[in-house]
């Protein structure tokens, strides 16, 4: 009976240590719980303000273009249409304040509207704001680059347009095949010596067999193949023989 007593006794106590533990760490559960609670409130109602700014931008994003290609053909010599300004407006007010994708998207849409309006600092301003961008795509950021070299074809540093070049076409990405067809046009302008034209015929026939170039690339390349003799060995095999 004793020891009953005791049990029941010590029981009693330890079941009154709890009901006063739990009464002194009431109030400090029930702050944290609110602070818990609220802090969830605030980043669901974060992401449900970042899930209606990315809709809303990728509403306008969308919009813009479609306004580009409704407007049809690019702007000619009297410079862009109302509807591609209008665009053109939206599409920059995109890259200030769009989440980063959308951002970078709009960029590249902006710098070719610049360029057909015949404003290539503002398309090289706008392409470089992607080349730029460390969070965005590898594959834009090389898209970027490649537009913004190709619009320099005409009057760039022919050093710095090899370089740019080069570097895209050493990649394993898909705008390889079209950073070949760079140095190609490269190697073959007006006073080329005959090494270049010999790497050039290389280069197109490289890109005639590549499985990853695009069916318009590899077209083109064949087309100018067809003006080329027989393919010049390559510098390697001329060595071995």
């Amino acid at each position: 009976m004793a020891e009953d007593f005791i049990s029941e006794a010590r029981a009693e106590y330890r079941a009154q240590q709890t009901r006063a533990l739990l009464r002194r760490s009431a109030p400090w559960a029930a702050g944290v719980a609110v602070v818990v609670l609220g802090a969830a409130g605030v980043w669901q109602w974060r992401a449900y303000e970042n899930r209606q700014e990315r809709l809303a931008a990728s509403a306008q994003y969308f919009e813009a273009v479609q306004a580009i290609e409704d407007a049809g053909a690019a702007a000619g010599s009297s410079g862009l249409t109302d509807a591609q300004r209008a665009a053109e407006k939206s599409l920059a007010h995109l890259v200030s304040t769009a989440p980063a994708d959308i951002r970078d998207f709009a960029a590249i849409r902006l710098a070719t509207l610049r360029l057909a309006d015949h404003d290539r600092p503002g398309a090289m301003a706008a392409w470089k704001s992607v080349v730029d961008d460390t969070k965005a795509s590898p594959d834009l950021r090389s898209l970027a680059r490649y537009l913004s070299l190709n619009a320099s074809m005409a009057d760039g540093d022919p050093a710095a347009l090899r370089r740019g070049f080069e570097q895209l076409a050493s990649s394993a990405g898909p705008w390889r095949a079209l950073a070949q067809e760079g140095l190609v046009a490269l190697d073959l302008r007006p006073g080329a010596a005959a090494a270049q034209q010999e790497e050039a015929h290389h280069l197109l026939l490289r890109i005639s067999e590549a499985p990853d170039a695009p069916d318009g690339v590899r077209q083109r390349a064949g087309a100018l193949l067809q003006t080329f003799g027989p393919v010049p060995a390559a510098p390697e095999a001329r060595k071995a023989g």
